[in-house]
This record gives structure tokens, sequence and C-alpha cells, in this order.
């Protein structure tokens, strides 16, 4: 079997390349002379760069890429609104991914200077391409990958109704070095706050930063000449209240390298094919810029097809599983696309609380489904309650076992107002809260070093709990993940928790937004704090932790203090006694993407499994870079890795 790809750009080459793997006998056909030119860089997520790798063992070119790991989004005076982690993005120089998926060509298997005509058809099934230089070639598939303007969708689907052009964006590359936060690369956008227009720039390598404008047309009065002093002109009137920032970059800036990208969208198409001819990438949909889908999906395309065409030997049916596959994520992207335009165009009537990421979700998130109406459980907790850590173990497996059927309800006692007056039980000193960690590490295997107490002690348990609540505010699932990375810093890695630098690297790694949680911390985390305050002086609190079980609102059963497993088990089925245990075995790999960080004994605890095994598992998972580990004064904590295929 012969395919033909008609586009030799990121999604053709990448598609050749996976059907060859098959063997299939495949040309590629692109109309440029040389491809090595044209554009600049990219955003790319994992989904698409795990599917690069694949390619890695059989090439000696090396894959060039830079690891994005924060997102920050400014107003022009310097106002931060936004500054979120990322987990699975990379900028890539295009020059650098062609040439690498080029190197896996021929003269023969790619051929340049062959622009779309039409084709040639018998029985209503293509049988060749005809080139507008007069070639002809014959094959048993088309495949169309010849971008927004396609030639080949025109010919299966007719006329493609486009969006109108309500944003542009100018690209370019600069020499200018951006200084960076340690070890961090960001992909920084600036954005006004009263209309539409926007600045973003990300280190493409040690020495080139790839930036974008994007305007609202009606700011441009028509100046928008796609030539060099022209684009200059334009950026430098644009930009004339932006910081000195977006003023260097541009200032290092050679804009003979620089072009106007008119932005526009279409519908998603009904189907990706007509008989043997079918569509991938920018061909077969077209999102707005926002997303940084386009390099992404067109990769993920080419993957999803060449499976469909391996898995089914029927071509309609392989091309019918194709578009069921890509259909819905692709229908998604270009709706999130079309939010985002709207609320670039419209930055006065959105909130940052409201504001869309903008990039594609590359992250597969651990859900539940409700199965009747969740059992509410309200917890009374610290994030420096020693009792609150070594049960942790408990609430997991919980979640794990019965999360279908749980609701619980994060509050915060403030167990340390401060050491002035403190006297609870034997405890009245940092000194004393040291040695009670010990005695509490000696009888439990979740580790506390107490020595935090003697190197850099706390001086209030409010500054965290306070940050806790302020999460909360952004997502209740995130928060939970960040009040147990806090935990770790403090119990494991004697980080001082009350500072901001250590409360923000814990939110980074949570997936928080970090600029507004410290805004909320000052305002609205703080209310919610004092309220929690109040709701525990009501209940009468003076145990950590402390759980209410209830029922219609009414509380049934409570538990203070430490008690095991079976406990908590015998109230949730004496309150719905027909709650059944999710006893399946559930991929260890998965169970660190749920909760990220555990010690060999917690999982053995949360998962049933012995400990033997459980160390055989951690060394496999470990050896496969799915999770690293530290060492911490007591054993070794293991720590899932998002981005380990790469």
């Amino acid at each position: 079997m012969k395919a033909v790809v008609i586009g030799g750009g990121i999604a053709g080459m990448t598609i050749a390349i996976l059907l060859k793997r098959k063997n299939w006998d495949v040309v590629v056909c692109e109309k440029a002379i040389s491809i090595f030119t044209r554009g600049h860089a990219f955003l790319i997520n994992f989904e698409g760069l795990s599917i690069l790798a694949e390619f890695l063992n059989e090439s000696k070119i090396q894959l060039l890429k830079q690891h994005v790991n924060l997102f920050s989004l400014k107003r022009p005076d310097g106002d931060e609104k936004i500054k979120i982690q990322l987990i699975d993005w990379y900028c890539m120089k295009r020059v650098d991914l062609i040439y690498f998926l080029h190197s896996f060509f021929s003269n023969e298997t790619l051929k340049e200077g062959r622009a779309f005509s039409h084709f040639i058809y018998k029985d209503n099934k293509a049988i060749a391409a005809v080139f507008d230089n007069g070639e002809i070639e014959y094959g048993d598939v088309f495949i169309g990958a010849d971008g927004s303007n396609s030639k080949v969708r025109e010919a299966i689907h007719g006329k493609t109704t486009f969006s109108p052009i309500e944003v542009n964006e100018i690209v370019g590359i600069s020499q200018k070095k951006i200084n960076r936060e340690g070890k961090d690369v960001i992909f920084q956008k600036i954005q006004s706050e009263d209309k539409g227009l926007a600045f973003g720039y990300i280190p493409s390598s040690a020495d080139e930063v790839v930036w974008f404008m994007q305007y609202d047309v009606n700011l441009s009065n028509g100046l928008e000449e796609n030539n060099p002093e022209s684009i200059k002109a334009l950026c430098t009137e644009m930009m004339k209240d932006f910081p000195a920032e977006v003023k260097a970059v541009l200032g290092a800036t050679d804009f003979k390298n620089a072009y106007i990208w008119k932005t526009r969208d279409f519908d998603l198409l009904p189907s990706f094919h007509k008989e043997n001819i079918v569509l991938i990438g920018d061909a077969a949909h077209l999102a707005v810029p926002f997303t940084s889908a386009g390099t992404s999906n067109a990769i993920s395309d080419a993957k999803c097809l060449a499976q469909s065409m391996d898995q089914f030997l029927n071509l309609e049916t392989a091309f019918e599983h194709y578009y069921s596959q890509r259909s819905p994520k692709i229908e998604s992207h270009i709706e999130q696309g079309r939010v985002l335009k709207k609320i670039f165009l419209n930055p006065q009537k959105f909130s940052e609380r409201g504001f869309l990421l903008p990039l594609i979700s590359g992250n597969t998130k651990f859900k539940t489904f409700r199965i009747q109406e969740p059992l509410k459980i309200i917890y009374f907790t610290d994030p420096i309650c020693s009792t609150c850590w070594i049960i942790q173990p408990i609430l997991r497996k919980l979640k794990l076992e019965y999360g279908d059927y749980l609701e619980i309800d994060y509050r915060m006692g403030g167990l340390l107002p401060s050491w002035k007056d403190y006297d609870k039980g034997t405890i009245k000193t940092a000194l004393d809260a040291a040695k009670h960690w010990e005695e509490v590490n000696a009888a439990q295997y979740m580790f506390l070093d107490g020595d935090i107490w003697i190197e850099d002690p706390l001086d209030s348990s409010y500054p965290p709990s306070i940050a806790f609540k302020a999460a909360q505010l952004q997502d209740s699932d995130k928060a939970i993940t960040f009040l147990r990375r806090l935990k770790e810093l403090v119990f494991l890695e004697k980080k001082n928790i009350t500072k901001w630098e250590i409360i923000e690297s814990a939110a980074l790694s949570s997936g928080l937004d970090t600029a507004l949680l410290k805004k909320d911390i000052k305002s609205s985390g703080l209310k919610l704090f004092e309220a929690d305050l109040e709701l525990s002086k009501e209940m009468g609190i003076n145990i950590f932790p402390t759980f209410f079980f209830l029922e219609n609102a009414v509380i049934k059963k409570t538990i203070k203090g430490y008690q095991p497993y079976e406990k908590f088990e015998e109230i949730i089925l004496q309150i719905l006694p027909n709650a059944k245990k999710n006893s399946k075995l559930i991929d260890p790999e998965l169970i660190f993407s749920m909760f990220h960080n555990m010690t060999a004994e917690e999982y053995a605890f949360v998962t049933g499994t012995p400990i033997e095994a459980t160390r055989i598992i951690l060394q496999h998972l470990y050896k496969q870079r799915k999770i690293d580990k530290y060492d911490s004064k007591y054993g070794e904590v293991w720590m899932f890795l998002f981005n380990s295929s790469i």
C-alpha cells in the first residue's frame, strides 16, 4: 500500500515516518523548495513531544527543546495577575524540529517544489495527485497535510468558511538574553487591562527568545504592511506604554525575520476524510493561536491516524475511528481558543480568577464519579500538627477505597497563634515541639524531623493556614495537594512554611496561581481562616485532628486524635451501609499521579501491598524514570515525575 502525503511540514513528515515504520510505501510532496526557513518557534506539550520521542533511537540528530515551567501574566505597570507552574510544556525552534524530521527522508521519499493542483479519480476514489509543475504521484491513500489554506480540504469539502479576522499576531526572534529566576524558564505575557493588546516572550534557547505581539485589528489603523520597516514601526507604536523589558526584546530583534499572522479559525468539519483522502493538522482543523495547540495537535493527529490505519484494514473504518478519537479534543480546542479570544478583546470584563490559561491541557487528572450523595466529613487540622501528618496515609487510603462516597471539608484550627503564652500540655516552647516530634517519629512509619524547631523554628501556624484557605478559593483538589506539600516541606525537609518563598514553591508545584494566591492571602483567604477559627471555637475543638461525620447536616459520629483506619471504615459503613469498597488494583504510576509523593511504608499501607513487594514496585518505577527519590533524615521519599517519558 502506498500513501501520498501532500504537505511536508510537521504534520506531513510525522505521519510519513509513522507509516514507514509500519511498512507503508510513503512519498511526501512539499510545495516549497526549502522548508527550513519558515516559522520561528512554538510551544509543544508533553503529549506531542512524547510521540516525537519515539523516533529518537532511529535518528542521529538531537531533538532540541527548552522546558518551560512557569507562566506569568502581568499588566504593563508590572502588576502580576497570574503566576502558575507548567508541568508539561516545551519551547522548540521550528527549524530544529523540521531538521530532525527531515533527516528521516531521502530525495526519493520527500519531493519538494510540488504545489498540489488536483486529484485524478477512478470510481469516485483518488488514484493520483497532480501538481502545478505537471508531475503526478499515484497512490492508494492520500493524506492532506497542506496547512490552513489546504487545497486538499477544498477538494473534498469545498470552500472553507473562516471566522472573521479580529486579532493579528506578529511573531519574531530576539537575541535578547533573559535573566532567569534560578532554574525557572518563564512564558511571560504582558497584557493590557483595557484593550486587546499583549506581548509575550519565551526563551527558545540560552541565547534566543521567541516573541509575539497580539493586537485587536481595530487598533492598528491599517498599518499592517508585511515588511520589516512597517512591522517594526507598528510594534514600536503599539508597545510604547509597555515596560522596558518588552522594548529590550524588540530592540534585539532583526525584523527581516518577523511576520504578521492574521489569526482565524473554522468550525469543526463533519469528517476528516472522503473515500481514500484524509486530512491532518491545520488542513483538518484550525484554532486561533491563544491555545498554542497547532503543533501538538498536528503530531497527535498523525499518531492517531497511523494507529487507526494499522488497527483497521478497511480505510473507511480507520478514518472514522480517527475522527471519533480526535474530533472531541479538536472541538474543545476550537471553543477554548474562541473563549480566550473573547477575553483578550474584552479584558476589562474578566478578572484574573476567571482567566483561562492560554494553553491546551496536557494532563490527565484522576476522576471519581459519585455513586450517591456523599457522606460529608468536617476535618479540623493544622499544617504543623504532627498527628495530622501521621494520619495522612489513612486519608489517602480512604480516598482510594471510599473516595466516591466521601466529601471532606478541610478546616483550619489555628494550632499555634504564637509562642507567647502558648501552653498545650507538655509543649510550651519550640524545643518542646522538637522533642515531641522525635517521640512521634519513633512510634510511627511516617517520618518527621524535629530539627526544624532547632534550626529554623516556626513562630506560628497561621501563615500556611491562611495560604491554604486562599488556595481553596482557586481549586479544592489543588488546595489539598498544596496542604500535603506544605506538610512534606516542614515535616520531612525542615523548611519554614511561614515564609512566602516556601509557600510559593509549594503552591506552584501544586498547580496553583501564586500571584492570585498572594492577593487572596491578604483578603479573602484571611477572612475564610478567621471564619474557620470562629467555627472551631463554636464546636469546641481542642484536639487535632478532629473529624465530624454528618448525615443530613446532623453530626452522627466524631473522631478525635489518631484512630486506626478500621475506625473510619466502621463509621462510614454505619452511616452508608451500602457503600462498596473499591478493591480494584490501580496501576502504581496512577497512584503516584494521584498522590505525588510517598514513602515506601505509606505506599504499602495505602495500597495494601506487602512492604517487600512495594520496594520492588518502587525500584521498577524508579528505573523507568516514572518516579524519583530523595533521602530524608529517616528514609527515602519517592516523588512522581510528571514528564518522565521524555
